[in-house]
């Protein structure tokens, strides 16, 4: 098969492209605005047939014989992650972050953690089948939104606070690495003022994810293509180890860069998988 695969069963990526592609999880309608979280679960497991479909999509993941191959699976995890919470928008749109889906990225560290904590393999596998559960589940109540690789990749590489330059202009022509300013720092060095203990648990799970994956290159994450050889969703070849980056600045610029004089924005809680959700914005 073509790219990276797992060693057992479909990628996370390829299982998310079935939910997105089975008529039976269309979200359900009317969309309501002002319903309650508890409220878009009851209506999910009202009737069996969406359950039964979901579940039968999320049967086919196998987290692995071994070590090495649960760790594969929890890579594959940050990224999904990471394309979740930054990728869900609409192109051309005011970018919106999920309030959901981003407890999915804040979570998703703690699964290399545990895997360090505990020893039994079968253990870690039921972690794993648990946490996928979920996952699903968060997905369908938040309306199946979809993933869009080429608006996540749209966003710069390069992040810098509203109205500065980092670039050191008068630095002497042997100073090291001036012109490639890290702009971890700036952000690392804004998110601790957050006033929003969220904003701090993403970043972490961003520079973990930038840390151990980072340097991947396009087309090598797990599950890019699926078992036709075409790619399990549009532009994920195009995909690499740099949505860690641009997913924080992108989240800096939505959330506020507070010390630079911007406002504190808000995380959406909308269900941005619905249409309706998109059509009373500021």
């Amino acid at each position: 098969m073509k790219g990276r695969q797992p060693k057992r069963g479909p990628s996370l990526l390829y299982i998310i492209r079935q939910i997105y592609d089975s008529p039976k999880l269309v979200p359900i309608l009317p969309y309501d605005n002002d319903a309650l979280f508890s409220k878009r679960l009851k209506d999910l497991y009202e009737g069996g047939d969406r359950t039964a479909e979901l579940h039968r999509i999320l049967a086919q993941f196998d987290p692995g014989q071994t070590h090495e191959e649960l760790a594969d699976r929890a890579e594959e995890m940050i990224f999904l992650a990471t394309l979740l919470t930054f990728g869900t928008g609409r192109p051309n749109r005011k970018p919106r972050l999920d309030f959901f889906l981003m407890h999915i990225l804040t979570s998703s560290i703690y699964i290399p953690s545990y895997f360090k904590a505990i020893s039994n393999i079968q253990y870690k596998r039921d972690l794993l089948r648990a946490y996928i559960q979920v996952l699903g589940v968060l997905i369908m109540i938040r309306g199946r939104p979809r993933i869009d690789a080429k608006l996540l990749m749209s966003y710069t590489d390069n992040p810098n606070p509203p109205n500065s330059n980092l670039k050191n202009t008068t630095a002497q022509p042997n100073a090291i690495g001036v012109e490639d300013v890290n702009p971890w720092n700036a952000i690392v060095a804004e998110a601790i003022h957050s006033p929003d203990s969220h904003v701090l648990k993403s970043l972490r799970s961003l520079i973990y994810g930038a840390e151990n994956y980072g340097s991947l290159g396009k087309g090598e994450l797990i599950g890019t293509y699926g078992p036709d050889g075409k790619e399990t969703h549009t532009g994920i070849a195009e995909v690499d180890g740099s949505i860690f980056i641009r997913a924080a600045g992108m989240m800096m610029d939505t959330l506020g860069w507070l010390t630079y004089g911007q406002k504190s924005g808000d995380w959406d809680r909308s269900a941005l998988g619905w249409d309706d959700a998109w059509k009373n914005e500021d």
